[in-house]
C-alpha cells in the first residue's frame, strides 16, 4: 500500500497491526471501486473504438471495406507499439509522476482530442481521435491491470481479474446497444457523439481518480508464488491471445458491411454485432467463480475451438439465425482465452505493469494483423478467402502455441520416468 496513503499519525491505535490492517483493506476497496468505475467509464470508448469505429466509418463518412481496415490497421499498430513501451514511460517519470497522475495526464489528452471529431466535415477529427485515444487507451490499461491484481493470492487474483473483466466486457457491449438509436439520428446527434462522448468519460475518470491509490495497491500479505507449469500455459496463452484478436480485428471492420447485405434496420446492427460481446461476459463471469480450468490445457484448446468455428459461421453463412450462433461461439471462445492469458500473465507476472503491457500489446498484435488479413480476404472476393486467410494463419500460430504443452509433457515423462527408477 502506498504510504501516502497510511495515516501519518504515529499514536498507537487500539488492536495494533490489526487495526492498521483494517485501515489498509478500506483504502484497498476504496481504490478498487475507483478502478472499476474509471474501467467501465473508458471501457465504453474503448468499446466504440474497437466494435463500433466501422460503423461511424461506413455510415457517416461513407469509407469502403478496404478503408476501414486500414484505419484498424493504423490503429492496431499505435496499440501495440504504445503498449508495449507503457512499464518503461510510467519508470522514467515515476520519481516525478505517479501512476495516478499518468493516468490525469491520459484522460487530459482525451479530453482535448475529443471534440476534433465536430470539427468540419472530413474524416480528419475521426483518424486524430481514433490514434490518440489508442494511444492513451494502450497506456493505460496496463496500469489499471496492475492495479487490479498486484500483491494477490491466486484466489483473490482470480476474483479481482473476474470482477474487473465483467465490468469493461459490459461496458463494451453496452457501447454498441447506446450506439444503436444514434444511427439514424440527423444532426449533432448522430454517431460521432458516440466518439464525442470520450469527453465527459474522461472527465469523470479524472473524478474517479480521487479514490485510487497513487500508487498500484500491495495486500498486507504477500503474494503466492505461482506452480511451474503456469508459466508453459503463460507461453501458449501468449500465442493465442493475439491469435484471438486477429479473429476480433479482422471481423469488426468487416461486420457493417456483412449486416448491410442482410438489408437489417441499423438500429438493430450494433445490438446484434454485441451479442459476441455479452456471450464473453458471461463465460468471464463463470471463470472468474470456478477454479477447475486452472493449469488445464484443454481449457485452451477449447477457446480456440470455439472462437475459429464461431468466426467460420458469421462470415460465411449470411443469415440472421447463423450469425447469432456464431457470435455466441466467437464470444464464449475469446472470453476462454482473454481470461486465461490474462490471469496467467498477472499470476507469474506478479502483477507488474509490464505485464500488463506485454498482455494489451499481444492484443495490439492481433488488431494489426487481423484487420490486415481481412483486407487481403474482401479484396480478394469476400468472406470465403477470408475466412482460408485467417485460418491459414491461425495454423500458423498454433505450432508455437502447442509447442509449451509438448514441453510441459515430456518434462513431466521423465519426472514419473525418474520418480519410478
Amino acid at each position: 500500500m502506498p504510504q501516502d496513503l497510511i495515516p501519518k499519525d504515529t499514536t498507537p491505535v487500539p488492536g495494533g497491526s490489526h487495526d492498521r490492517h483494517q485501515i489498509v483493506d478500506r483504502m484497498t476497496h476504496r481504490g478498487s471501486l475507483g478502478i472499476k468505475a474509471i474501467t467501465f467509464l473508458n471501457s465504453l470508448a474503448t468499446g466504440v473504438l474497437w466494435n463500433g469505429l466501422g460503423f461511424i466509418t461506413s455510415q457517416e463518412f461513407h469509407y469502403s471495406a478496404s478503408q476501414t481496415y486500414g484505419l484498424y490497421i493504423v490503429t492496431g499498430a499505435v496499440y501495440a507499439f504504445s503498449a508495449l513501451y507503457c512499464g518503461r514511460l510510467v519508470r522514467r517519470f515515476e520519481r516525478h509522476v505517479n501512476a495516478r497522475k499518468v493516468m490525469m495526464i491520459l484522460f487530459l489528452i482525451q479530453v482535448l482530442v475529443a471534440p476534433l471529431i465536430y470539427v468540419g466535415n472530413s474524416s480528419v477529427g475521426l483518424i486524430v481521435i481514433a490514434i490518440v485515444t489508442s494511444f492513451t487507451g494502450a497506456c493505460l490499461w496496463p496500469i489499471i491491470e496492475s492495479y487490479v491484481a498486484a500483491g494477490r493470492s491466486a484466489q483473490q487474483t482470480r476474483k479481482a481479474i473476474g470482477e474487473w473483466c465483467i465490468v469493461w466486457m459490459t461496458s463494451v457491449s453496452l457501447a454498441l446497444f447506446l450506439m444503436a438509436p444514434l444511427q439514424q439520428i440527423e444532426g449533432w446527434m448522430n454517431p460521432r457523439l458516440a466518439l464525442f462522448a470520450i469527453l465527459p468519460m474522461s472527465l469523470l475518470s479524472m473524478a474517479c481518480l480521487w479514490f485510487v491509490p497513487s500508487h498500484p495497491g500491495h495486500h498486507h500479505a504477500p503474494p503466492e508464488e505461482a506452480p511451474a507449469d503456469y508459466n508453459s500455459h503463460l507461453k501458449s496463452a501468449r500465442i493465442l491471445l493475439p491469435a484471438s484478436y486477429l479473429l476480433v480485428g479482422a471481423l469488426s471492420p468487416l461486420m457493417p458491411y456483412l449486416l448491410d447485405r442482410l438489408k437489417l434496420d441499423a438500429t438493430s446492427e450494433t445490438p446484434l454485432t454485441a451479442v459476441w460481446l455479452s456471450t464473453r461476459v458471461v463465460v468471464v463471469a463463470l471463470m472468474a467463480h470456478i477454479s477447475f480450468w486452472h493449469g488445464r490445457w484443454s481449457t485452451l484448446l477449447a477457446g480456440s475451438i470455439l472462437l475459429a468455428s464461431g468466426f467460420a459461421i458469421v462470415v460465411t453463412i449470411p443469415s440472421v439465425p447463423f450469425i447469432v450462433i456464431g457470435l455466441a461461439l466467437f464470444g464464449a471462445g475469446h472470453g476462454i482465452i482473454y481470461y486465461a492469458a490474462l490471469y496467467y500473465a498477472l499470476r507469474v507476472g506478479s502483477a507488474g505493469i509490464d505485464a500488463g503491457g506485454m498482455h494489451e500489446a499481444l492484443i495490439g498484435l492481433g488488431y494489426v494483423v487481423g484487420p490486415a488479413a481481412g483486407l487481403c480476404g474482401f479484396l480478394l472476393g469476400g468472406g470465403g478467402w477470408t475466412v482460408a486467410i485467417v485460418w491459414g494463419l491461425l495454423a500458423i500460430a498454433a505450432v508455437p502455441a502447442v509447442l509449451p504443452f509438448f514441453n510441459s509433457w515430456t518434462q513431466k515423462q521423465k519426472m514419473l520416468s525418474s520418480n519410478t527408477n
